[in-house]
């Protein structure tokens, strides 16, 4: 076994991106080049992360070493969760695609000019470590691709070494790009991919162009359909909403997520409250320790008029909220608080009220418990 920069060096040949360059001119079928990639080894300040920070600034998104982490995550842990990686790339405003993918995949993404971030592994004996390229062309006239992994610039790795050392990561790869940009017909599981992009960027109607597309495809999980549901709720397609999430829970019993978002649509909507009281007791039941179930057993609750029972699931959720955020925890806040006034309990509502308004004395106050609040802040 010889070490890789070795190997890397030894396929080396004098201007590789000319070459391929010229070869895409010439047989764009057969080959493909991305131009103005910038080399790996400019990102070394960013350690194992230095193939994504080149793909980034590729993109021309300029970022500083441990930015890409997530807030109060080792950086050295990021490329072990494909999620964590995600939401990285989300915060620069940019859709981004993990999957396992194929040769003639690899080859349709580099003809419609995206990099490929990819993770090999030495498939012998004793070389454990994955490692990331940044693969940027492919010439199928003389069968190579071209890499680099930031060891010794890009390099022209023979196309049967290359894919023997993707096929052992099971072909992972990364496709980062903007949202609108792809020049290929997106498969079903690229467009989930991109209704998530979407979806956490606040932009509800592309997200749920995505989904049915990829819903009318055939591709379908409980947690997409609980996805779209939250999405036509917030559209005030309700009754959309609703049948998703009971095809999710019937589809899978056991996501939790489903039950709740069923019992808050129809709690809020005051109606079928029972059945609400119960598809949350059912999600507390797969996650206990979930304020936002509580919360919405509380609402729940609350519908029925069952206000002690709610001021004590309601007490359970605040307590559980410290590490939400702030508008998270003032909403399970308020709720409490109209628990406690309708209880005959003002001056517990009143405690909970002075607390919200020390996290944001902004905070609108429901006209029933003003009285309780205090002086005008």
């Amino acid at each position: 076994m010889f070490p890789m920069a070795l190997f890397l060096a030894g396929c080396a040949m004098p201007g590789p991106d000319r070459e391929f360059r010229e070869e895409a001119r010439r047989q764009p079928g057969q080959a493909a080049w991305i131009r103005k990639v910038p080399l790996v080894s400019k990102f070394r300040a960013h350690g194992d992360l230095a193939p994504l920070a080149a793909a980034l600034r590729f993109w021309g998104r300029s970022v500083r070493p441990g930015a890409l982490s997530e807030p109060g995550a080792d950086p050295r842990d990021l490329l072990s969760s494909e999620e964590a990686l995600v939401r990285a790339v989300w915060r620069q405003n940019l859709w981004a695609y993990p999957c396992s993918g194929s040769a003639k995949r690899l080859k349709e993404w580099l003809r419609g000019g995206v990099p490929v971030l990819v993770r090999l592994r030495d498939p012998a004996p004793g070389e454990e470590e994955a490692y990331d390229a940044l693969v940027t062309g492919y010439s199928d006239l003389r069968d190579v691709v071209l890499a680099d992994t930031g060891r010794s610039g890009r390099t022209a790795i023979p196309s049967k070494d290359f894919f023997r050392r993707w096929r052992a990561t099971d072909h992972r790869a990364l496709i980062i790009s903007p949202p609108q940009y792809p020049r290929w017909e997106l498969d079903a599981e690229e467009r989930v991919f991109r209704a998530r992009y979407y979806e956490a960027a606040g932009q509800a109607v592309s997200a749920v162009l995505d989904y049915e597309s990829a819903l009318a495809s055939g591709w379908s999980s409980p947690p997409m359909l609980v996805s779209l549901g939250n999405l036509y709720r917030g559209l005030g397609r309700s009754a959309d909403a609703e049948a998703l999430y009971r095809r999710a829970i019937e589809e899978d019993p056991r996501l939790a997520r489903a039950y709740n978002n069923l019992a808050y649509l129809l709690a809020e909507q005051n109606r079928e409250l029972d059945e609400a009281i119960r598809l949350a007791r059912q999600a507390l039941v797969l996650d206990p320790a979930n304020p936002l179930f509580m919360d919405t057993l509380g609402m729940a609750l609350m519908g029925r008029q069952r206000y002690q029972e709610a001021s004590d699931v309601l007490e359970r959720a605040w307590g559980r909220s410290r590490w939400y955020p702030t508008r998270t925890q003032i909403e399970i806040g308020l709720r409490l608080a109209r628990a406690h006034f309708h209880n005959r309990q003002e001056h517990l509502a009143a405690e909970v009220l002075r607390e919200i308004l020390s996290m944001d004395p902004r905070t609108p106050i429901p006209d029933e418990l003003k009285p309780l609040a205090g002086p005008k802040r």
